[in-house]
């Protein structure tokens, strides 16, 4: 005869877990991505300056 469900121990964290976790890791950008967007956000930023700087007849 055959244990029940509760019957038997609890173990390491569930497979089922592990591949949950496994997906939502892979749908978050990564470290590295994530200083790419904010490089890039800054960048942007200086050339609005730039622009703004250059309209109003201020030089550097």
């Amino acid at each position: 005869m055959t244990r029940h469900l509760i019957d038997h121990p609890k173990t390491a964290p569930s497979e089922r877990l592990m591949r949950f976790l496994r997906l939502e890791r892979a749908a978050m950008p990564g470290q590295r991505s994530k200083a790419l967007m904010l490089r890039l956000q800054h960048r942007s930023s200086d050339r609005l300056k730039a622009y703004t700087r250059i309209a109003r007849g201020v030089s550097a």
